[in-house]
């Protein structure tokens, strides 16, 4: 572990202490984080689940607008992404990132006993984080979602789908599928930091990921309704990464819990990284505040 280090956040001037560890996963392989805390008591604790290709460090910005509202920030980078281990963008089974997170987030209540918890994920961060919310939400205060990958976009026709799911049974570790990287933002900025950002995987995934990813999306809408805890919905209209129809099924299945949604239109898959990203951001505050106070 590396000592705590203060860190003054430019964009709130907000002082935190910022530390860096990991732990190792029950298979061996070394799994890192990050945490941003406030200087004084924490009224909430935020678990990020990051997305498809890139890493915990891509959040500092939504951790220091969290921190400045009383909240501690916690995020791991997945096993095959960012500073840990694993070969890049490839699992075996789908368990293997929820047992990852539910190892994570043992060791976050350690050291926030008795502090409400919510669990903030991304894309395929935000498919991860509903998958451990449906087996595990005691304990959760509540569950958002940012751009949930929660639904096969009609790009994969069921013949697409078929010969997919094969291939990643016989060769999980072929690659034959890739996103766009332009499609994460209108800001070129962001898109441009994107692909230099040595940290971001941005070639095709494997095929063992995709399916697993697949597999849970199948899965997911029988369970909505037993979701009781409070759950913020986030999603920009022209997602052309993940589809906003997946999340419109999660908000109408999830019926014993208290839903707030937003459907920001025009914008692009990384609702934290647009234009309109302190929009976003001050939503989800809001949420935050209201749902753990």
């Amino acid at each position: 572990m590396t000592p705590r280090g203060r860190l003054q956040s430019d964009a709130t001037m907000v002082s935190m202490n910022h530390t860096e560890s990991s732990f190792t996963a029950s298979d061996g392989k070394k799994i890192y984080h990050q945490s941003w805390v406030p200087d004084s008591d924490s009224s909430a604790v935020v678990m990020v689940v990051h997305g498809l290709g890139e890493h915990s460090g891509r959040y500092q910005h939504v951790a220091e607008t969290l921190v400045a509202a009383g909240c501690a920030v916690h995020a791991l980078d997945h096993r095959g992404h960012g500073k840990s281990d694993g070969k890049r963008t490839f699992v075996k089974s789908y368990d293997e990132f929820l047992v990852d997170l539910a190892q994570y987030r043992s060791i976050i209540e350690g050291e926030h006993p008795g502090v409400p918890m919510v669990v903030l994920g991304h894309s395929m961060g935000g498919n991860i984080a509903v998958g451990h919310a449906l087996d595990n939400q005691a304990g959760i205060a509540g569950l958002a979602v940012s751009g949930a990958a929660l639904k096969v976009g009609d790009d994969f026709s069921p013949l697409k789908l078929k010969i997919f799911e094969v291939v990643a049974k016989i060769a999980p570790g072929l690659r034959p599928e890739g996103l766009s990287v332009d499609a994460i933002s209108r800001d070129p900025a962001v898109v441009e930091a994107y692909k230099n950002d040595p940290l971001v995987f941005t070639g095709k995934i494997s095929a063992g990921l995709g399916a697993a990813l697949i597999g849970a999306m199948k899965s997911f809408p029988a369970r909505y309704s037993t979701l009781t805890l409070p759950l913020w919905i986030g999603h920009g209209t022209e997602d052309q990464l993940a589809d906003v129809a997946g999340s419109r099924e999660l908000e109408a299945g999830a019926v014993n819990a208290k839903v707030t949604a937003h459907y920001y239109e025009g914008l692009y898959h990384e609702i934290f990284n647009e234009p309109e990203q302190d929009r976003v951001l001050a939503d989800l505050v809001a949420w935050i505040e209201s749902t753990t106070s």
